[in-house]
C-alpha cells in the first residue's frame, strides 16, 4: 500500500475512493474498505482509502475533540491489511474543513480520477458537515462516478461506531470493544 498526501504523488489511471473518519478502523469501517476494495476490482481501479492526520475536531472545537483509538500507524497498517492499495492522508487544517462539500467531491473526482465514492450512511463532511451521503448520491450522476452507500455494521441492535467503542472501553468493556476493532 502506497500512503499518500496530496493528488499530485497519485499516479494510477482510475481510483475507487473509501470516505470515512476512520478512527480505529471497527468492523464498520472494515465493511466499507472491503467494498472499496472490492469495486476498485470490478471497475479496474485503485482502492484509495482516505483518511486524515488527526480527528477533525482536535483543529475545529479542541475541547470537543475524543482521544484516538489507535493511532494513525495502527490504522494505515489495518489499511494494508484489509487490501487497500492506497491511503490518502490528508492534513486537516480549518481551510480544508471550510471546503463547501460540493467543491470537495468535484476536487477529488477530478484530482484522484474517481470511478467511485463508498461511504457509510452517517458519513458527514465539508464545511459544517453538510456533506453527506445525500449529496455523493446527487452528484454521482454529473461527476461521472458510481456512488456506494455502505450501510451500517450493526452489534446487536446498536450501530457499531467509534462514539461506542469509547463508550465500552469506559465501562470497562475492553473485551467487547476489542472484538468491535477487530484487534488481532
Amino acid at each position: 500500500m502506497r500512503i499518500i498526501h496530496g493528488p499530485r504523488e497519485f499516479d494510477a489511471p482510475a481510483a475507487v475512493v473509501a470516505l470515512g473518519m476512520f478512527d480505529g478502523v471497527h468492523i464498520g469501517h472494515q465493511a466499507l474498505i472491503r467494498r472499496a476494495v472490492a469495486l476498485a476490482g470490478e471497475l479496474d481501479a485503485q482502492s484509495v482509502v482516505c483518511t486524515f492526520d488527526r480527528h477533525p475536531l482536535s483543529v475545529l472545537l479542541p475541547e470537543k475533540a475524543p482521544a484516538p483509538l489507535l493511532s494513525l500507524s495502527d490504522n494505515l497498517a489495518k489499511f494494508e491489511r484489509l487490501g487497500a492499495d492506497w491511503a490518502l492522508v490528508q492534513a486537516f487544517t480549518p481551510e480544508y474543513g471550510a471546503t463547501p462539500p460540493e467543491d470537495f467531491l468535484r476536487r477529488l473526482v477530478s484530482d484522484y480520477r474517481v470511478r467511485a465514492i463508498v461511504a457509510g450512511e452517517n458519513y458527514t463532511f465539508g464545511a459544517g458537515g453538510r456533506g453527506d451521503a445525500a449529496l455523493i448520491r446527487a452528484m454521482a450522476g454529473a461527476l461521472g462516478y458510481r456512488a456506494e452507500i455502505v450501510p451500517p455494521v450493526m452489534d446487536g441492535d446498536v450501530m457499531c461506531s467509534s462514539t461506542l467503542i469509547r463508550q465500552l472501553m469506559e465501562a470497562g468493556e475492553t473485551a467487547h470493544a476489542a472484538r468491535l476493532l477487530n484487534l488481532e
